[in-house]
């Protein structure tokens, strides 16, 4: 029986996109089109994962308005585990973050904090300081994130101008966020 539970967990990238996503999301109920556009994947692949994890009883299915809606079932056997794992695993490669916001524009600093280190309690996930940002390109990245951690982040973005200003007034948004656990990607204000 483990070793089956083993094998339909993690035989595929998508899998592991929908293991994230409902490990951390335990109470929400997700439809297979929010799920595919969530993890950004195919509708008939995420249906297909789906009925796998539904199958060793991971992923509970109910009718929600005629529709049929999925979240995680906290009773299975290796839920704590599982969730502990997804959580404490790094949501997201952090050398393709660091690529990805090189091309967003000229970015000063950014802070990982929140989901990132495994911070329940953090006022954003990235704070990203630079200008000259392209939002469009800002909002892909943003979307690809949220696909690969499994979760919306919750961020900010800067003009270098509003961060010195908001450093050197002591703004109280800006300190909750320098004074908790965070790790820093990109420092050259030397914060």
């Amino acid at each position: 029986m483990v070793k089956e539970v083993l094998e339909q967990l993690f035989d595929s990238p998508v899998k592991v996109k929908l293991l994230k996503l409902f490990l951390r999301n335990p109470d929400y109920f997700f439809e297979i089109g929010e799920i595919a556009r969530r993890i950004k994947s195919d509708s008939s692949v995420c249906r297909r994962q789906v009925s796998k994890l539904e199958s060793i009883n991971l992923i509970t299915s109910k009718l929600k308005s005629n529709k049929k809606v999925y979240s995680v079932n906290s009773d299975f056997g290796f839920y704590t585990e599982l969730r502990t794992l997804v959580l404490k695993s790094s949501p997201a490669s952090k050398d393709k973050i660091l690529k990805r916001l090189k091309v967003i524009g000229a970015i000063k600093l950014v802070l990982l904090s929140g989901v990132f280190v495994n911070l329940d309690n953090a006022r954003v996930d990235l704070l990203v300081v630079g200008d000259n940002i392209d939002n469009k390109k800002m909002g892909a990245f943003l979307r690809d994130l949220e696909a690969e951690v499994g979760k919306e982040i919750d961020y900010v973005v800067l003009s270098l101008k509003e961060f010195r200003y908001r450093h050197d007034m002591f703004d109280r948004f800006l300190r909750d966020i320098l004074e908790k656990p965070h790790e820093k990607l990109i420092n050259k204000l030397k914060v």
